[in-house]
């Protein structure tokens, strides 16, 4: 407690309590520092988060029918799309095409470059294990009723770790 900062008392059942400060001392942190956290956001609201991922712009064809890509082969994507040394993708392999759609959703700068590249057969097969930023898989799922519904999140581990240290 800061020097100033007067004392308050709160009345809270010994079970919930030990249970609340077990919890804590495993995250490593205080129960107050969670009390205090938890009333900052209730006064307050929660803290609006600004990811770089909530700043791009994602674009989305007016139909499925419209992604014509091939269903089998390989694509190159161009170097804005990708800049990685190995630029061809196996669109029969699906974890090689998972990645060259996740890279074409999250990147392309046109409807008609996506058309090229995607497949929308393809693309509704791959759709639940895609990892993707939650907006962008929120813009498709929202346009398109026919993609199925993703299992859990799969947004890429470098959008989610820190969201998940901040709300420890």
């Amino acid at each position: 407690m800061s020097a100033g900062t007067p004392r308050r008392s709160v009345r809270i059942e010994d079970e919930l309590w030990n249970q609340a400060h077990a919890k804590a001392a495993r995250e490593g942190t205080t129960v107050a520092e969670r009390v205090r956290a938890g009333l900052r956001e209730y006064v307050h609201g929660p803290e609006a988060r600004h990811t770089i991922a909530d700043s791009l712009f994602y674009l989305v064809p007016d139909s499925l029918e419209e992604l014509n890509g091939p269903s089998s082969g390989v694509v190159e994507l161009p170097i804005h799309l990708d800049w990685g040394p190995e630029r061809h993708y196996d669109v029969a392999d699906d974890a090689r095409c998972r990645t060259l759609y996740q890279l074409t959703l999250q990147n392309s700068g046109s409807t008609q470059e996506m058309a090229r590249i995607i497949n929308a057969g393809r693309l509704i097969t791959l759709w639940s294990s895609m990892r993707l930023p939650n907006r962008c898989r929120q813009l498709w799922n929202d346009a398109f009723a026919q993609l199925p519904t993703h299992r859990e999140s799969k947004e890429h581990p470098a959008w989610t770790t820190l969201n998940a240290q901040q709300q420890k």
